[in-house]
């Protein structure tokens, strides 16, 4: 009975999820984090592939986009995004910076469309903006510039709403820094749940969805490619299936 009670007891410690937070949209998991987290796939002056450290008593863990996360089923692309962060991150010098919109695109496009994610709002993109130039910022550094690539949402045509939710995880990746009354620290994730039926969605004709992601600052980039499951088409199916039955009578004839 001992070793029962045991066994009963390891198998909860193991199967019990490493931290609290529970998706809501789609299961990505028991971790929020990816291998974006404290690192960025640009090269700061004097930082180099590290975000900016946010030294003045900033909020956040250094400003870290930290995880993204995608998946798909037939009515529904849904994306995941962690970062130290919430809609906006602050500075004790420079007052706050804002959280970009969430870009995205298929088959190695990543500005076809766009969440506003102040609004909620699908966007089929047709301009964007860069980060701004402000103190504080890398927005007077044009390489850099060039490097974040979209921040915000120029113009396009706002396709509808969809599904978005902000949770807040202080006990995953504790804030290093001391923020100032007001910040956002610790570890914020993100959940989109977006309708295909708002896309200009071809069945079976996408093979990646790409993900872009940045701060107002530009002090963190978040790219990631995802492979697709292409979902066969109606007349696909059937002719499938047409042609499992006449293999099915020819072999019944045979015998």
């Amino acid at each position: 009975m001992k070793n029962l009670l045991l066994v009963m007891c390891l198998t909860l410690v193991i199967s019990a999820p490493a931290f609290g937070f529970s998706w809501t949209y789609f299961d990505f998991g028991s971790s929020v984090f990816d291998e974006n987290n404290n690192t960025s796939p640009i090269d700061y002056p004097n930082i180099g592939y590290l975000p900016s450290p946010g030294t003045n008593n900033e909020g956040g863990e250094k400003f870290d986009l930290e995880g993204a996360f995608c998946a798909e089923d037939e009515m529904y692309l849904y994306v995941g995004l962690t970062s130290s962060f919430g809609e906006v991150a602050m500075s004790n010098d420079f007052g706050a910076f804002n959280s970009g919109d969430l870009f995205f695109g298929f088959n190695g496009e990543k500005h076809s469309y766009a969440v506003d994610v102040s609004t909620g709002n699908l966007i089929d993109v047709e301009t964007w903006n860069y980060i701004p130039e402000r103190p504080g910022g890398y927005g007077s550094r044009s390489t850099i510039v060039q490097q974040v690539g979209a921040y915000s949402i120029g113009t396009g045509e706002n396709l509808g709403r969809i599904d978005m939710m902000l949770s807040f995880e202080a006990d995953l990746e504790p804030n290093p820094l001391t923020p100032p009354d007001g910040a956002s620290g610790d570890t914020y994730i993100w959940e989109f749940r977006i309708a295909k039926a708002l896309l200009n969605y071809d069945t079976g004709m996408y093979e990646s969805v790409t993900l872009h992601n940045t701060l107002e600052c530009g002090n963190d980039l978040i790219e990631k490619t995802f492979p697709m499951d292409p979902i066969p088409e109606p007349t696909t199916l059937i002719l499938l299936g047409a042609g499992l039955v006449g293999a099915g009578l020819i072999r019944r004839k045979r015998a």
